[in-house]
């Protein structure tokens, strides 16, 4: 019998070997698995990392050297023309600013086409991380859902399975003994009252489920659990500067309607942060959106709401120290609106109320738009009333856009004329500032200046009659 048993345990315990071979070759594939996981999801921060880096680096967009070297070539020019004797000093000072001047321009291309190459990076390793991580997890959950399961079971049938043979063995063991050594019976099967149970009963007694139970909940009390959960995706976290340059909201040259729609407004921020300002700091301060700005400082608060007008805080921008830095980047978003604020539509219509035959003689083709405005008052051959009516229905067939923003950027310059005590700026001084702005020439350069009177008398003529007209609308 001990070496039946002993070549039973022995076929029993290569299946044993086998199982935990198994589970051991699947803990291995896991393993290496996130171990490749983890060095994909470190060369996806690395990569994000630069490109991250670089976008800083190159402000998010094309820097502001075109405008440094225009500057540079119209000082030039007039230097050349009013100086005809230049030092070699001199000469040799502006070669080398040039030579400087487009390394500074290669440098700056450079950055950016290194920040496209690190972006395209990113996305490669990104795509490696998620690819690894789908991998690890089908992996881990076809280990823990299905194999290891399948482990167990095998397992515990193989435990059941030699806790029954192992029962049987040693029950045929004590039957085998009782009938051989009738002598010790005793032993075997005590006599009554001797107070102890006899081999056979202890055989019986024997309940490997519950001892497999004790012996389970022991390991578990020192081994800990296991974590079965999916491994989550985790995403690298830019800042919020790398954000913006990486997804701008632009607003220049961004017709009004997409704009708005994209950005749930009624009005674009731009028109209503400056006017805000103007009307906090700006409207005692004498010429107001007459002066113009200082050039880099429009320029960039121009780039900061180029990127997200939403984040722009004109109340604490270093750049509204002057308030006409504010003026002159609400001026130059309504220049490069395109289609203009008013539309095509409705240009002929507003300028039909002023036509050129009501311009007197001389002064029609005069390019000085100060000028123009002195016949305003001689220009009843409509009638108000007829005029206001006009105004209102063109306005009424604008789009809702413009017709809403239009409404906005009037009451606001109404507000700026109320104090033309302090500020010198009517109705006719900011029309002529706004006129040829919202209401452009058209394509004729022979009549640009009668163009530009034109639109001065219907930006006057809606300043003075703003209720008016609105009322009607």
């Amino acid at each position: 019998m001990s070496d039946f048993l002993s070549n039973y345990v022995k076929s029993k315990e290569a299946i044993r070997r086998k199982l935990r071979d198994t589970e051991q070759r699947y803990q291995k594939a896991i393993e290496e698995s996130e171990s490749l996981l983890e060095k994909a999801r470190a060369k996806y921060e690395v990569q994000c990392t630069e490109w991250e880096r670089l976008l800083l680096k190159t402000g998010g967009g094309k820097p502001d050297g075109a405008f440094a070297s225009a500057a540079t070539s119209a000082s030039g020019a007039t230097h050349s023309t009013t100086s005809s004797a230049m030092t070699k000093t001199k000469n040799v000072s502006n070669a080398v600013s040039g030579i400087f001047s487009k390394h500074k321009g290669s440098t700056q291309e450079s950055l950016e086409r290194l920040g496209q190459e690190a972006g395209v990076k990113a996305k490669v390793a990104n795509e490696a991380y998620k690819r690894l991580l789908q991998q690890t997890n089908s992996m881990r959950r076809d280990f823990y859902d299905v194999q290891l399961p399948k482990i167990l079971a095998s397992v515990m049938g193989l435990i059941e399975e030699v806790d029954q043979f192992l029962k049987f063995s040693l029950g045929k063991y004590a039957y085998t003994y009782e009938s051989a050594i009738l002598a010790d019976a005793i032993t075997l099967k005590p006599m009554d009252g001797a107070g102890m149970p006899g081999m056979v009963e202890m055989v019986g007694e024997i309940d490997s489920k519950a001892d497999l139970d004790a012996y389970l909940m022991a390991t578990a009390k020192h081994g800990g659990r296991i974590n079965r959960a999916s491994i989550p995706y985790k995403e690298y976290e830019m800042s919020t500067t790398a954000r913006l340059y990486a997804s701008p909201k632009r607003i220049f040259g961004v017709p009004l309607d997409a704009q708005l729609e994209r950005d749930q407004q009624q009005v674009p921020l731009i028109i209503v942060k400056c006017a805000d300002a103007v009307e906090a700091f700006g409207l005692q301060n004498e010429g107001i959106y007459r002066q113009s700005g200082q050039s880099s400082q429009v320029n960039k608060l121009r780039n900061e709401f180029d990127l997200d007008a939403e984040v722009v805080d004109l109340q604490v921008n270093a750049c509204t120290s002057d308030v006409n830095n504010v003026t002159g980047v609400l001026k130059m978003y309504l220049r490069e609106l395109p289609g203009g604020l008013i539309p095509v539509a409705q240009h002929g219509v507003m300028l039909s109320y002023f036509p050129v035959e009501d311009l007197e003689p001389g002064i029609a083709a005069s390019a000085d738009a100060a000028t123009a405005m002195q016949d305003y008052d001689r220009d009843q051959d409509l009638g108000l009333a007829q005029r206001i009516s006009g105004m209102a229905n063109a306005i009424r067939s604008m789009p809702l856009p413009n017709r809403n923003t239009l409404a906005f950027l009037l009451a606001h310059l109404d507000k700026v004329q109320a104090f033309q005590e302090f500020n010198m700026m009517n109705s006719e001084n900011l029309s002529i500032v706004f006129g040829p702005t919202i209401l452009p020439a058209g394509n004729n350069p022979a009549n640009a200046a009668v163009d530009i009177r034109r639109s001065a008398k219907v930006v006057r003529f809606m300043l003075d009659n703003r209720r008016a007209i609105f009322d009607a609308v």
